[in-house]
């Protein structure tokens, strides 16, 4: 669900929103909304991560093994 919100943006940003909106033919509201989000995403620690690690299987699998329980 969305909500409405006020903010005070610099002019100079708001210019620019507001040429990047003419040229993509995205409302003001869009533009802001995707920038934000993406800038959250980057900032911010998300407990949905998948925890990687440059290690490496080097065993062996079988699929016999696993399903003959």
């Amino acid at each position: 669900m969305k909500s409405h919100i006020s903010a005070t943006i610099d002019r100079r940003l708001l210019e620019d929103l507001a040429r990047f909106g003419r040229e993509e033919h995205r409302s003001r509201s869009q533009i802001i909304e995707l920038a934000l989000g993406e800038f959250l995403g980057k900032h911010l620690k998300s407990g949905d991560a998948v925890v990687t690690s440059d290690s490496r299987f080097d065993g062996a699998f079988s699929r016999e093994e696993t399903y003959a329980r």
